[in-house]
């Protein structure tokens, strides 16, 4: 038996696997351009007044929206 089969190989640890991330830009949104999507996707202005000054919209974007 040769000397160098007396001693276990040590191993490096492992590479910790972490999860690719996208890198996404930050984009300004004006209120023109949430109105606009609202109208392009619902249609009618009923549908989009309630959509714009709902509570899930609100805490989405960060302010509450008041459309008369």
């Amino acid at each position: 038996m040769s000397k160098r089969t007396k001693y276990q190989a040590r191993r490096p640890m492992p590479r910790i696997r972490t999860r690719a991330r996208a890198h996404v830009e930050k984009t300004t949104l004006t209120l023109g351009d949430v109105i606009a999507a609202a109208y392009d996707s619902l249609g009618d202005t009923r549908s989009v007044v309630r959509l714009l000054t709902s509570n899930a919209m609100a805490d989405r974007i960060g302010i509450q929206l008041i459309v008369d």
